[in-house]
């Protein structure tokens, strides 16, 4: 039978009522006791339902909306991304209408640097009766080593590493670049060309490249254009690639590549095509790949609900990896009839 928390209460000679404000982190219980309950409960095996507190709170306080519990957005700094940019915005903006069409709250936090940072983040998170937490990785970094994992329902949106630490959300970037190079072909183009730049390849585990150069081998019928990838990209580069190589059609995040092509005399569509890898991030109309932001966003708020609802909290044993399709956009960079890529 699982331990309660009258067992708990009975071994530290406390009320109930104490031993739950204790295990919820509340300031007016004393430091020293809030320890000695906390290590008690963990010597006994005692570990909490978060949903049913929440909805037992709910009933007590007699709301006549349908509250469950609280969520949070945690983003984690990276050098390209200090702050959360329009884009991840996006991506909170449907996470929290998810949430809230499940009847949860959701409320963004950013993670400062250092074991300070995750101690506060933490303090926070049981201050506001937190039950699930969303981790968004713009780059791939380490997971907070000192965060109580255990404490909560973990999710993760983008890759952190290689091999995943935490269930994770994010764009197939493999499956979308296939599907570009396959609506390329069919449309003519017979010289395809990748550039892009060092980490928007590597915060993909080099999915995007090796997408590309796997459709070379295996599939065939795009040439043999090898892939232009530089730290930081720029137009001598690409300049000195594109004269080399000729490709018919680039693709690449950088629409700024139109005014390089320009500049070689190579307008497009006419004499080369243009294929934005992030459709999203463009300053100018165009084809390209649309990530679905705001679907990565539902998929993991339901992720994250229906582990806190099957009672999984802390590091799973297996993560998962949940992959969410792209969707090919048409557009004035490459040749197009009737909104589809044509020969």
């Amino acid at each position: 039978m699982p331990v309660t928390l009258r067992q708990v209460a009975a071994a530290c000679s406390v009320s109930t009522a104490t031993v739950s404000r204790a295990l919820a982190g509340h300031a007016y219980v004393r430091p020293e006791l809030r320890e000695k309950i906390r290590q008690q409960a963990a010597q006994l095996g005692y570990t909490s339902n978060q949903l049913v507190g929440s909805l037992m709170a709910h009933v007590r306080s007699a709301r006549v909306h349908r509250f469950i519990g609280n969520m949070a957005f945690v983003h984690i700094p990276s050098p390209h991304n200090l702050r959360v940019g329009p884009q991840g915005k996006r991506i909170i903006e449907s996470f929290s209408a998810r949430t809230r069409e499940l009847g949860f709250s959701a409320t963004t936090f950013e993670l400062q640097s250092g074991a300070r940072g995750e101690a506060a983040l933490a303090r926070v998170l049981r201050a506001r009766g937190t039950i699930g937490v969303l981790f968004a990785y713009p780059e791939p970094s380490e997971a907070p080593a000192q965060f109580p994992w255990e404490e909560f329902s973990v999710v993760a949106i983008d890759l952190a590493r290689p091999q995943p630490l935490l269930n994770t959300v994010c764009h197939d970037h493999y499956a979308s670049m296939t599907s570009a190079l396959i609506r390329l072909r069919a449309a003519g183009y017979r010289r395809a060309g990748l550039f892009i730049e060092r980490f928007k390849d590597a915060r993909t585990n080099f999915k995007w490249s090796a997408a590309f150069r796997s459709f070379q081998v295996c599939h065939g019928g795009i040439g043999n254009v090898p892939v232009l990838m530089e730290e930081t990209m720029n137009e001598a580069a690409f300049a000195t690639w594109y004269r080399r190589h000729k490709p018919d059609v680039v693709l690449g995040h950088f629409d700024d590549s139109l005014q390089w092509l320009s500049r070689l005399q190579r307008p497009v569509p006419d004499k080369v095509g243009f294929f934005n890898l992030n459709w999203l991030g463009r300053t100018r109309p165009c084809a390209g790949i649309d990530p679905q932001l705001e679907l990565q966003g539902r998929v993991a708020a339901d992720v994250l609900v229906s582990q806190v609802q099957h009672g999984e909290r802390g590091l799973p044993s297996t993560p998962r990896l949940i992959l969410v399709p792209g969707r090919l956009e048409a557009g004035p960079t490459v040749r197009v009839e009737n909104g589809e890529i044509r020969k």
